[in-house]
């Protein structure tokens, strides 16, 4: 298949990118906004010493996208988007301008173009503080900026899907974590504080949970889905895509302090309302569709993390 990632700069998108390429003609876009800096360095670095197909392009501008249109994909894995809750509380109108206009000009460039395909991110943020996470559950109430913006977009997909045929499968990440990964993230950004010996800021107390999901799962379940659904005719499609083990914030902890040599300290402040007690990903729809679920330990990831954090951020507190 030849495949268009959005996003291919981006945590998912660059680890997704190098994934699929070794079976399928793919080529990446991105316009390189991303608040995790020095690791976007670090992936632009990787990706030009891969020598993947990598363009540069801000899709909020449609007209960039006709530069696209020679290639005839079969495929867009749409992961261009502006992540994080807190971010969307900062920036409300720079969250909902990314994640709303440029998933409308994909969209508009599959009608346009006859690309009948279309894989997109969607979030556990969904959910909100809801005790099940059920792709079933027929109403979900987030509570950030971020989960609202993820809703319109399955919701736009499933206008799109009816009107024009365009067929979708909408992909709830949960807690996705991994080398390369987003700055802001609370592993990283522990381990960051941790470097400039600062305390590490916790929000609330240790007790919130989440479904942990490391990096490869992630491009292993979509992999699979892309051959699952490659024949259908019809489908507008939710999968959860996380870890069914939920691990606290205690646990999280806990490994980052068995294999840190320094000592730190613990900063508490008032908890944030749009962050989520608990997610839990309930995987049996994707494991019946492609029997496979996320299953890497975060005791394993984790040490997957501290090796590369070892090897491109700091060797000294590892």
């Amino acid at each position: 298949m030849k495949i268009l990632i959005t996003g291919s700069a981006g945590f998912i998108g660059f680890h997704l990118h190098n994934y699929l390429q070794k079976k399928h003609k793919v080529i990446g876009c991105d316009n390189l906004s991303s608040i995790s800096k020095k690791t976007q360095k670090l992936r632009m670095k990787e990706i030009k010493k891969k020598k993947l197909n990598f363009k540069k392009l801000d899709l909020k501008n449609y007209k960039n996208l006709n530069k696209l249109k020679k290639n005839k994909f079969d495929v867009i894995i749409h992961l261009a988007a502006q992540p994080g809750v807190r971010i969307s509380q900062l920036n409300p109108n720079l969250t909902l301008d990314n994640n709303l206009r440029t998933f409308i000009n994909i969209y508009e460039f599959a009608k346009k173009n006859k690309i009948k395909f279309v894989i997109y991110a969607s979030s556990s943020s969904v959910y909100g503080n809801a005790k099940k996470f059920s792709e079933k559950v027929n109403k979900v109430d987030p509570v950030s900026v971020y989960g609202v913006s993820k809703i319109a977009n399955e919701h736009l997909a499933q206008v799109y899907n009816y009107l024009y045929s365009i067929n979708s499968i909408g992909l709830r990440f949960f807690t996705v974590y991994g080398p390369f990964g987003r700055e802001d993230m609370s592993y990283y950004k522990f381990l960051n504080s941790i470097k400039e010996n600062k305390s590490i800021t916790i929000y609330g107390d240790k007790s919130s949970k989440r479904s942990f999901t490391y990096i490869s799962d992630i491009c292993i379940s979509i992999s699979k889905l892309l051959d699952a659904f490659n024949k259908e005719k019809s489908f507008n499609e939710i999968y959860n895509i996380g870890t069914k083990t939920s691990r606290s914030l205690t646990n999280l902890i806990n490994i980052i302090k068995k294999r840190v040599k320094v000592n730190y300290k613990e900063n508490f402040i008032s908890r944030n309302k749009a962050d989520v007690y608990k997610t839990k990903s309930n995987n049996q729809k994707l494991i019946n569709k492609i029997k496979f679920s996320p299953e890497i330990s975060l005791e394993k990831g984790m040490k997957l993390f501290f090796d590369w954090y070892k090897k491109n951020i700091d060797n000294k507190i590892i």
